[in-house]
């Protein structure tokens, strides 16, 4: 049979005088033309479909495997808590690692991997022997490394998607939304590398022969990796930022203007790169240009990165209470907050601080200062702020869901 294109053109050719050649008077000619419009619509968006899927499928970016995966994460998706006060119990195990995953948590323990969803269900669980488990997680993987060991294992909510035993320990890692991560390793001809895992299989390995790689740090993207390489001429510590493009040897480079190593860097959304350590923040434009600088005589001693923020706690210049310092993505202080209980962690969510001190958990609204307490038996407890009313506590046996109205 022959195709007649010229018949195929016609079907998609938008022609309202159509509806009144077929009109039986049965309907209004209102409603008939509205149901046109829509069956026309219909048409086009199955065709647009139909080729976005083609395009998909011939630049790699569609396969069995990401279709299977949604496939069995639409039951997951559905899965959220409904009660206050859930409670997820695992097993006591020693050195527990927990990090939010897609609104659940993923608990790691030296013998084992469980990952759980919003309703406390048990989705996949695997055992392993890590002698000091530590985890990373992005929207769709969970990363579970062995600190100064050399195995590492990326999991979805369902299954192990891969691992690898290195020939030399691992030091740290983090990981995007893309699916890349990046693990600090060493060797014998170098002090520090850091290797790029790429979703299509690709790896790229950044060797550092003079200075130790303190922190890492990928684009949620995937397509920028930001390196705090840290050195010493004498008693002086420097520290190095560098902003790689992946694929590229090539990087751009600034000094960190606080002392010390720093704690942890990220590259926000807008490219901006921000670090903070023990003596202050830092935060670069995608060039590598100094936007925002925060020092601190008091050590920062617990923070947390936002989407859009930066949260740090010190001791304030009374000596009797808690500084909380809110920094936008520029690296300017926003808010100063002060409590008079010493600060045991911090965390920010949609426009909330969440604080954590020994008699329990707040939330704080950052526009208006008002504030709800939970109170808890905090100090063997991990905060996790998963929503803007939700916040994930967990120790060694069990997690609670601790909800703000």
């Amino acid at each position: 049979m022959k195709l007649d294109l010229n018949k195929i053109i016609e079907k998609f050719r938008y022609d309202p005088n159509s509806v009144k050649k077929g009109y039986d008077g049965k309907t209004d000619i209102y409603l008939a033309k509205v149901g046109y419009r829509y069956a026309y619509i219909a048409r086009v968006l199955t065709v647009v479909a139909v080729l976005v899927c083609i395009a998909l499928i011939l630049s790699g970016n569609l396969s069995y495997n990401k279709l299977y995966y949604l496939a069995k994460d639409i039951k997951l998706a559905g899965d959220y808590v409904s009660t206050v006060h859930d409670t997820i119990t695992y097993n006591v195990g020693n050195s527990q690692s927990f990090i939010e995953y897609r609104s659940g948590i993923a608990v790691a323990s030296r013998e084992r991997l469980s990952i759980f969803s919003a309703g406390g269900r048990e989705l996949f669980s695997s055992n392993h022997s890590y002698g000091n488990p530590n985890l990373r997680a992005s929207n769709q993987y969970v990363l579970l490394y062995d600190v100064g060991g050399k195995q590492f294992s990326l999991y979805n909510s369902f299954s192990k998607v891969s691992d690898e035993v290195l020939n030399y320990p691992i030091y740290d890692a983090c990981i995007s939304n893309d699916g890349s991560f990046a693990i600090i390793t060493r060797s014998d001809d170098y002090d520090s590398i850091v290797r790029v895992y790429k979703p299509n299989g690709a790896k790229y390995d950044y060797n550092f022969s003079q200075g130790r790689v303190a922190a890492i740090a990928l684009s949620e993207s995937g397509r920028h990796l930001a390196v705090a390489i840290v050195g010493s001429e004498s008693l002086e510590i420097s520290t190095e930022l560098r902003l790689y493009q992946l694929g590229s040897g090539d990087y751009l480079s600034s000094e960190l203007s606080f002392s010390g190593i720093p704690y942890e860097i990220k590259i926000f959304d807008n490219g901006n790169v921000a670090s903070i350590g023990a003596n202050g923040v830092n935060v670069f434009s995608s060039s590598l240009n100094l936007l925002g600088e925060y020092l601190s005589d008091e050590e920062i001693y617990t923070y947390s990165f936002g989407d859009d923020n930066i949260v740090a706690s010190h001791i304030a210049d009374n000596q009797s209470k808690t500084e909380v310092l809110i920094f936008n993505k520029r690296g300017r202080v926003e808010r100063a907050i002060e409590f008079d209980d010493r600060v045991l962690g911090v965390a920010i969510k949609d426009g909330y601080l969440f604080t954590q001190t020994i008699g329990g958990f707040a939330r704080t609204n950052i526009s208006i200062g008002t504030s709800q307490r939970i109170d808890l038996v905090a100090t063997d407890f991990k905060m996790i702020a998963s929503e803007r009313d939700t916040l994930i506590v967990c120790n060694n046996s069990y997690a609670k869901f601790l909800y703000f109205k």
